[in-house]
């Protein structure tokens, strides 16, 4: 390590600076995740109910019954299409290296993609996918506008037969020390095995229900995603700011240690200097 005392000073400054610059960050991501931490959980339920009730309803219906393109058996020659929501930014930890991790591993010859956020917009472009539309995450809360724009690329996609699945890749919220690139079927719709159906009585019929009701499970279904993923994403900056903070004071602290023996070595240099001239 340098023992260049001015070359000491100014590191030790530019180390205190990014502990302060780190301190801002994360003090403005955990702002944030609290916000969007209490909207995944307001949509939470709204979202496991939705699919819970279209489960139900596709349980008790003979879907071959049904013309509803959303339900069709998936053609494996045709091309998916896989939404992937990632961050605008960086300095959120690893997070944007699995989420690409994650697209390669998906992305093969027959994929269309939707990409949310400019780093999944830089990358997919760069590796030159076929990329239908390209959505800003935001700083805030996602807006609802994103999910009406990219269900009207959905349902023309889908309408003229050009995909035959539809996928989510986004990061899902565990706690604030854990997020996860998670994969979810979003068309066709997965109906889930469920073991006792409650009776109900549809109005006017059961047809009609599904078809009205599809549309709004995927609505749901997306926004909760892109929920998920910016709180993912507000909980991964501040960890990695906090994580930041703490090395640029540790590397401060040890450079002013090197500064003061410097500076000691230095008086007793000098102080030995005059004892010989004595």
């Amino acid at each position: 390590m340098a023992t260049n005392p001015q070359l000491l000073k100014r590191r030790i400054k530019t180390a205190k600076n990014i502990a302060q610059i780190s301190k801002a960050m994360e003090m403005i991501s955990a702002s944030k995740i609290k916000k969007a931490q209490n909207k995944v959980l307001n949509n939470k339920p709204y979202a496991q109910k939705i699919v819970t009730l279209t489960s139900s309803l596709l349980h008790n219906t003979d879907k071959s019954s049904l013309s509803n393109p959303f339900l069709r058996i998936p053609d494996m020659e045709k091309k998916s299409l896989i939404i992937i929501i990632s961050p605008d930014k960086g300095l959120c930890g690893s997070l944007n290296t699995y989420i690409t991790k994650k697209i390669l591993e998906l992305s093969v010859p027959n994929t269309k993609i939707v990409a949310v956020g400019k780093k999944a917009e830089q990358f997919c472009i760069r590796m030159g996918f076929e990329v239908l539309g390209v959505f800003p995450m935001g700083s805030s809360i996602p807006s609802y506008n994103h999910v009406y724009n990219i269900i009207q690329i959905i349902q023309k996609e889908y309408n003229e037969n050009n995909i035959s699945s539809v996928k989510l890749l986004y990061a899902r919220f565990n706690s604030v020390f854990s997020q996860e690139v998670h994969v979810a079927d979003l068309l066709p719709i997965p109906v889930a095995q469920i073991e006792s159906v409650p009776e109900y009585l549809y109005e006017p019929n059961m047809h009609d229900i599904i078809s009205d009701l599809l549309p709004y499970y995927i609505e749901v279904q997306l926004y909760h995603s892109i929920l998920e993923a910016h709180t993912s994403e507000q909980a991964a900056r501040m960890v990695a700011m906090q994580n930041a903070k703490n090395n640029a004071l540790d590397i401060a602290d040890a450079l002013t240690l090197s500064y003061n023996k410097s500076r000691q070595e230095r008086i007793t240099n000098e102080i030995l200097g005059l004892a010989n001239n004595i």
